[in-house]
């Protein structure tokens, strides 16, 4: 397989410069390369609910959403956020319940958040092109940078590493996965694709759940996970090595065999554009003999974002209840859920492991 070049090649501003909130007063400054830092995170640590990681991860979609039970994480008296409409990098940390710092990464749209900055959902959909190329994007090293300041801030308030999670949907819980296996802090992404394996990457997975939708063609495209091919990398499973493009950490399957099976033929139908695996050289020869079953397969897989890509899927098939006024759980209502209702919304993070080692977590 043949490694692609990102089409960002020249992106040094979008992948070397933050720019960080502290509330309405916003700066760009140049960063230095920041050194790992070690973290004292298990498995079995104490961490946030899967109701706080799924309502911070959705928060980012609602204007001014703030996660049920949680307050902002103050430096100087303002809530430290991430803001680059260049790459679409944006994150809110917040204090859990259990009195944890929760890093919650945006996806790509931001939600009613589009409305106000259109600009970050293009600097998004950039990020998405390179991670649809399986390079680590733009939005992703930034928001490693991002991570680095926010372990920096809370230590000075007395928050050790075995404290503070990362969470995100869509390009989010892309952003946060990414993170985690920097990093070795511990979350919960949400329909996020698998990403470049890293050997010398600090994480180690065991403190991080992926909870991915059958029938989900942005959480599906990946190795680890059979579905999307020939679109996606060959299919390795996580108890080989995860392939070339693995999720990081474990795996949460949630939905509907039925609704793979359409996404596996969606997937086979544009996968005339290539020959062999996503990675491989664009077939235009392919294309041009197939172009009524490359446009149905578009077209499909444009009907199962729609479906399963959505936050309904997580709510329901987790069985959490989207707290706060209409605009905070407005987005809980959009999209489509099939499969069984787990009601694992209390779990913590080993909890959830635990579950997916005993239950059916599908149907």
């Amino acid at each position: 397989m043949s490694k692609k070049t990102s089409p960002w090649a020249s992106d040094g501003l979008l992948d070397n410069s933050d720019i960080v909130s502290l509330g309405n007063f916003t700066y760009l400054h140049t960063l230095k390369s920041a050194a790992v830092t070690p973290l004292a995170q298990t498995s079995s640590a104490s961490t946030p609910t899967v109701s706080e990681f799924l309502n911070g991860a959705i928060s980012e979609y609602v204007l001014g959403g703030t996660p049920d039970g949680m307050r902002p994480f103050l430096v100087d008296g303002q809530q430290l956020t991430l803001h680059n409409s260049l790459n679409g990098a944006t994150a809110h940390t917040w204090i859990t319940a259990e009195n944890q710092v929760l890093i919650s990464y945006a996806g790509t749209t931001r939600g009613e958040n589009l409305l106000i900055d259109p600009l970050s959902t293009a600097g998004g959909l950039l990020s998405d092109l390179q991670i649809l190329g399986q390079q680590v994007s733009s939005a992703q090293r930034q928001s490693l940078d991002f991570a680095h300041q926010v372990i920096e801030a809370a230590a000075k308030q007395g928050y050790g590493t075995q404290d503070i999670f990362v969470t995100g949907h869509s390009l989010g819980g892309i952003s946060a996965a990414y993170v985690a296996q920097q990093t070795g802090l511990g979350g919960i992404s949400f329909e996020a694709s698998g990403i470049p394996r890293d050997a010398h990457a600090a994480g180690h997975g065991g403190n991080f759940v992926n909870v991915v939708t059958l029938g989900d063609p942005v959480a599906n495209y990946s190795s680890d996970i059979r579905g999307e091919q020939p679109f996606a990398p060959s299919f390795v499973s996580q108890a080989e090595g995860g392939g070339s493009l693995p999720h990081y950490g474990s795996l949460f399957l949630i939905g509907a065999q039925a609704d793979q099976h359409d996404l596996t033929q969606a997937a086979a139908k544009v996968g005339h554009l290539f020959s062999g695996d996503n990675g491989g050289q664009v077939n235009p020869l392919g294309a041009a003999l197939h172009p009524v079953s490359v446009a149905a397969g578009i077209a499909e897989a444009a009907r199962l974002i729609a479906e399963f890509h959505l936050p309904a899927a997580e709510y329901t098939n987790l069985g959490v209840t989207p707290t706060g006024g209409f605009l905070d759980t407005l987005p809980a209502q959009i999209g489509t859920a099939h499969g069984p209702v787990l009601m694992v919304g209390n779990y913590s993070v080993a909890e959830l492991q635990a579950f997916a080692e005993t239950h059916a977590t599908f149907g």
